[in-house]
C-alpha cells in the first residue's frame, strides 16, 4: 500500500556516529528519519510531527533514555508510539526491567544486527499503518453515523410534519363535510317534505329537478370524502346480519324510476347455493352495487341491467360470493379499459362529454371490494361475446343462520311504533341549527310523533334530567357542550340511562362512529337525514330483538 507522505521515524542517540549507522540501516523512500542527540531534543521533535516508531538510546548524558521514555508515555498524544531501546549493557536484568517499565516494547543490544533492526522497524511501521487505517475507517464510520443520525432526525421531522399535515387535512375535510352537509340536510329534507304536499304539475317538476340535483351533489361529496378516507389507508367495516335479497331489491329500487323512463329491464338473480342471510357489511356492499348499477343505467339507452350472484367457493367457514353487473349499453372501448379503477379517471374527458361524474366511483369500488376480501375486474370475454359492459367482483362473507325467534320477529315487525298499541314514545331532538331542528320536528310529526327540542347540549342535559326520553336524536357538533359530552352526562342520569341515543352528524370522516359509540350513543345516522332513515331506526329499536351488535374491523 503506497502513501503519499513519508513515515516519520525518530532516532535518538547522543553520539553522531551511532545516528549515522542507524540512518544507513533504515534509509528508505518510505521513511523520513528524524535524528535527535538528546532526550530534550527528542521531546521537541515529538511536538512537531507524528512518528511511527522511536529508536532510543538508553545511556545518554543529562536526560537518559529511561527518563525520556517515561515522559513520552506520560503525554496523551505520544503514549501509543512504540519505543525500541538500544543499549550497550546486556547483562544487568535490573537495567532491562527499568527499560520495559518505562514503556519500551523491545530491546536491542549494541552492536545490533542490521537486518534484525530493519525487520523490527518494518513490523512496527506496518502496525502503525494498520492502526492509522483503522483510525481513518473509524472516523469515516463515525462521520457516516453522524450523517445517518442527522438524516434520521430529518426523517422524523418530515414524518411529524406529514402527520401534522395529514391531521390538518382530515380536520379540514371533516369541517368542510359538516359545513356542506348541514345546509344540504335542510335542502333535501325540505324538498322531501315539499314533494309530499299538494303541488301543481309544474311545481312538482321543479321540485323533482331540485331534488335530483341535490342528490347528485351529495353523491359527488360522498365520492370525494370516501376516496380521501381510503387514500389514508384506514376505513371502517361494520359487519352484521342482513338479507341479501333485501339489499339487492333496495339497490334496484333506487333506479327503478330512471330505468322506467328509458324502458330498461332491471333484473337480479341469486343462485340457489347462496344463503338468504349473510354476515358482512351490507352498507359497503350496497355502495359498490349502487355505483356499478348507476353506471350501467347511465350508459344504457335500451335493453336492461342484469345482476347475478353465485357462490364460487367456501373455506374456513367463509364463502366467496361473485357478483356480476351486466348491461346492454355502449360498452367500453379496448383502449379505454386500462384507465378503469384509476382515481379521477373518466373514459370521456372532453368538454363535450355526455356523461358526468367525478371519476372516483370505480376506484372507490375497488377499494371497498378489497376491504371485503375480494377483487373486481372487467369481464372482457363476456363483453366481447354479448356487448355492453360486464363488471364482476367477489367478496368474502359468512352465512348467518337466523333463529326461529329472529325470523318470527322480522316477519312480525311493525311498520310503525304507533301501531304497537303502546303509548307514543317520548322523543328529544338536540340540534343547534334551526333549519335542521325544524326539519327533524316536521319529519317526526309526519310519522305521528310529538318531539321536544333542545338547542344545545346544555339544554339537552337539563331536559333529560327532568324527563325520561325513549329516543334522543343528538347532533354531534354543537357549540359549548357538543353531542358527545352531552351523551356522556345524560348516561350518568337516572332518566337517561336507558334512552336510545342516535347520533346525527355531517362529519363522515374516519373514527367519528367509534367516538359516538365510545361516548355512549346507540346508533348513528349521517346528514342529510331522510325520513326513511328515521322511520327505519325507530323501528329497529322498538324491540330488543331487532338489535344486532356490530362487529367493527379497522383497516
Amino acid at each position: 500500500m503506497r502513501f503519499h507522505e513519508p513515515i516519520h521515524i525518530l532516532l535518538v542517540d547522543d553520539r553522531p556516529e551511532n545516528l549515522l549507522a542507524l540512518e544507513a540501516v533504515l534509509e528508505s523512500e518510505r521513511y523520513n528519519l528524524v535524528k535527535a542527540t538528546s532526550g530534550e531534543e527528542a521531546l521537541r521533535c515529538l511536538l512537531k510531527d507524528e512518528f511511527a516508531v522511536i529508536v532510543l538510546d538508553v545511556q545518554m548524558p543529562g536526560m537518559d533514555g529511561i527518563e525520556t521514555a517515561k515522559l513520552i508515555k506520560a503525554r496523551e498524544k505520544t503514549k501509543e508510539i512504540p519505543i525500541i531501546f538500544i543499549s550497550a549493557n546486556s547483562k544487568e536484568a535490573e537495567h532491562l526491567f527499568a527499560g520495559y517499565s518505562a514503556g519500551a516494547i523491545d530491546y536491542m543490544v549494541k552492536p545490533f544486527i542490521p537486518q534484525i533492526l530493519k525487520s523490527k522497524i518494518e513490523g512496527f511501521v506496518n502496525m502503525y499503518l494498520t492502526n492509522k487505517r483503522h483510525k481513518t475507517q473509524s472516523m469515516q464510520l463515525q462521520q457516516k453515523t453522524l450523517e445517518l443520525e442527522k438524516m434520521n432526525q430529518e426523517l422524523i421531522r418530515a414524518k411529524e410534519d406529514a402527520e401534522i399535515a395529514a391531521k390538518a387535512k382530515t380536520e379540514f375535510l371533516a369541517m368542510m363535510s359538516h359545513e356542506i352537509r348541514t345546509p344540504m340536510n335542510g335542502v333535501i329534507g325540505m324538498i322531501d317534505l315539499l314533494m309530499e304536499t299538494e303541488l301543481q304539475s309544474e311545481q312538482k317538476d321543479y321540485a323533482e329537478i331540485i331534488r335530483s340535483s341535490a342528490d347528485a351533489l351529495v353523491m359527488v361529496i360522498n365520492d370525494i370524502l370516501d376516496f380521501t378516507k381510503m387514500e389514508s389507508g384506514k376505513m371502517e367495516l361494520e359487519e352484521h346480519p342482513f338479507s341479501l335479497e333485501a339489499c339487492l331489491s333496495e339497490v334496484f329500487g333506487l333506479f327503478s324510476m330512471e330505468a322506467s323512463k328509458k324502458d330498461l329491464e332491471l333484473v337480479y338473480r341469486i343462485s340457489d347455493e347462496v344463503p338468504a342471510y349473510l354476515f358482512g357489511d351490507m352498507a359497503r356492499l350496497r355502495q359498490v352495487l349502487i355505483n356499478l348499477t348507476a353506471n350501467a343505467v347511465k350508459f344504457t339507452e335500451r335493453g336492461g341491467v342484469y345482476l347475478e350472484v353465485q357462490c364460487t367457493g367456501k373455506q374456513d367457514g367463509r364463502m366467496e360470493l361473485q357478483f356480476k353487473v351486466k348491461d346492454t349499453g355502449i360498452g367500453i372501448a379496448q383502449e379505454k379499459r386500462e384507465q378503469l379503477f384509476q382515481p379521477f379517471s373518466q373514459l370521456d374527458s372532453s368538454l363535450t362529454r355526455k356523461y358526468g361524474g367525478t371519476g372516483l366511483g370505480l376506484a372507490i369500488c375497488k377499494n371497498l371490494v378489497q376491504m371485503m376480501g375480494g377483487d373486481i375486474q372487467l369481464a372482457c370475454d363476456e363483453m366481447e361475446a354479448q356487448g355492453g359492459a360486464v363488471f364482476a367482483f367477489t367478496i368474502s362473507a359468512r352465512e348467518y343462520i337466523m333463529s326461529e325467534l329472529e325470523t318470527t320477529h322480522l316477519e312480525e315487525r311493525p311498520t310503525s311504533l304507533l301501531q304497537q298499541g303502546s303509548q307514543i314514545p317520548h322523543i328529544l331532538i338536540v340540534d343547534d341549527h334551526p333549519i335542521n331542528q325544524k326539519l327533524m320536528v316536521t319529519m317526526l310529526e309526519r310519522l305521528g310523533y310529538h318531539p321536544h327540542t333542545a338547542d344545545d347540549g346544555e339544554e339537552a342535559i337539563r331536559m333529560a334530567s327532568h324527563h325520561t326520553y325513549d329516543y334522543i336524536f343528538m347532533d354531534v357538533q354543537m357549540p359549548n357542550i357538543d353531542g358527545l359530552e352531552a351523551t356522556r352526562r345524560i348516561r350518568q342520569l337516572v332518566n337517561g340511562e336507558h334512552s336510545v341515543i342516535i347520533a346525527m352528524t355531517a362529519d363522515v370522516m374516519e373514527g367519528i362512529k367509534g367516538r359516538c359509540f365510545a361516548a355512549g350513543m346507540d346508533d348513528y345516522i349521517s346528514k342529510p337525514v331522510k325520513m326513511a332513515s328515521i322511520k327505519s331506526i325507530l323501528e329497529r329499536y322498538s324491540s330488543e330483538l331487532g338489535r344486532f351488535e356490530a362487529k367493527k374491523t379497522v383497516y
